[in-house]
């Protein structure tokens, strides 16, 4: 056994099954069982073995400059995965290697953890810059195609700076990978968008962990940011658009439970249970079905928040209130918004205002939300825990035919 479950969970399958797994990076052949002394980690993928169809290899080389992270943050499994910080890796004959093998590709996804805290980032751009990723470099193809590189699991905004930045801006990098993981982070965020928008980037993609240790409150403030910027750098200081970043939270998805069990069917941090001391208008916490929201919402703009503006808080809602009203709403009005939301937003494809269904399921919910008595606590109870059984126990427990209505709808396609 190999690869990333068998780093994260060692002890759990051996228990489970007597099998010792192959933790870490398979970096000797000896770490397998064969002959040898060559670095297996530094080989060129046999992109043969793959299909095409079900892998992104047809434009595309994948290489690791560095390995592993500085950093040790505690949702995070590279510590596991890369346990130790290597600084500098020479990818050069090995793209080189690849591109006799399988043609010119103009998209080079870097898979580094955290290759701004290298010590020898000069050098990492150098190598880039002598395999064709600088600006204005393109494909030895007919036609040609520009080349980028595509620091795919982000870059740390707190190795933003003038000088990481201008080695940076030597490069064709699309788009720029950034983490909002934290709302206490927001200064330091805001000064590495700030700084890379200064040197010239454009395109921004920003990871925003949730279900972690924030609350739903907090993710929405992050999402806020990143709108007001887009109306800043969309329609205030230009006629054409001079930056855009879109949004795409990220579920924290704990392997073990806060039990301790490593059995965690659902892989979620959840307070379904209402508490006195809770208030869940203002402040709720994450439940299962508000996660199922969240991805719900994302699935718009193919995982992402759309970087328009409008269609950003179409998506979230226009104040906390709708975002929070969002959360509960029953999959089936979530998810067909067009044929159920009455409001056309601008900038939206061109279609006929909804049902209304949406608006009057958030007058529903604000409603119970303002009073969180009994009747709200029975709702809530049957919705957070996101499954078609708690629907059906709660709708045979129940007589109110207002609560009836919207319960039927969570059972709908």
């Amino acid at each position: 056994m190999g690869g990333i479950m068998a780093s994260l969970m060692p002890n759990e399958l051996y228990n489970s099954t007597g099998i010792v797994p192959i933790t870490g990076i398979i970096n000797s052949p000896r770490r397998i069982n064969l002959e040898g002394n060559v670095n297996i980690d530094l080989l060129p993928p046999d992109y043969s073995v793959l299909d095409s169809s079900l892998y992104a290899i047809n434009d595309t080389y994948y290489a690791y400059t560095t390995r592993g992270c500085k950093n040790r943050c505690s949702w995070c499994g590279v510590p596991k995965i890369e346990p130790e910080f290597d600084d500098y890796i020479d990818i050069k004959p090995s793209i080189n290697k690849l591109r006799k093998e399988f043609g010119d590709k103009p998209a080079l996804r870097l898979m580094d953890n955290n290759v701004l805290a290298s010590n020898k980032l000069e050098k990492i751009v150098e190598d880039l810059e002598a395999l064709g990723y600088g600006k204005d470099n393109y494909t030895e193809t007919q036609p040609k195609r520009r080349r980028f590189v595509d620091f795919n699991q982000g870059l740390d905004a707190s190795f933003y700076n003038n000088k990481t930045m201008g080695l940076l801006s030597r490069l064709n990098i699309r788009p720029m990978r950034i983490a909002f993981d934290r709302f206490k982070e927001k200064k330091q965020y805001l000064a590495a968008l700030e700084i890379a928008h200064k040197y010239g980037f454009a395109e921004f993609s920003n990871y925003m962990l949730y279900n972690f240790k924030d609350t739903p409150k907090d993710l929405y403030e992050r999402l806020l940011i990143n709108i007001r910027l887009n109306e800043r750098w969309h329609f205030k200081n230009a006629k054409h658009a001079s930056g855009s970043i879109y949004s795409y939270p990220m579920r924290f998805a704990p392997i073990i439970d806060i039990s301790g069990r490593a059995d965690n069917k659902f892989r979620d941090i959840v307070d379904i249970q209402p508490s006195a001391k809770r208030d869940w208008k203002n402040n709720p916490a994450w439940t299962r079905r508000f996660i199922r929201n969240i991805e719900l919402m994302k699935g718009a703009a193919h995982g992402a928040i759309s970087p328009t503006p409008s269609l950003a808080t179409r998506t979230i809602g226009k104040t906390f209130q709708e975002f929070v009203a969002n959360l509960y709403m029953p999959e089936e009005l979530l998810r067909n918004r067009n044929k159920h939301e009455k409001r056309v937003y601008r900038y939206e494809p061109k279609r006929k205002p909804g049902t209304g269904l949406v608006e009057e399921f958030r007058k529903f919910i604000v409603k119970l939300l303002s009073k969180q008595n009994d009747r709200f606590y029975f709702f809530h109870l049957a919705v957070s825990d996101n499954t078609t059984e708690s629907i059906k126990h709660a709708l045979g427990q129940t007589s109110d035919k207002e609560l009836t209505k919207w319960l039927t709808h969570y059972l709908r396609p």
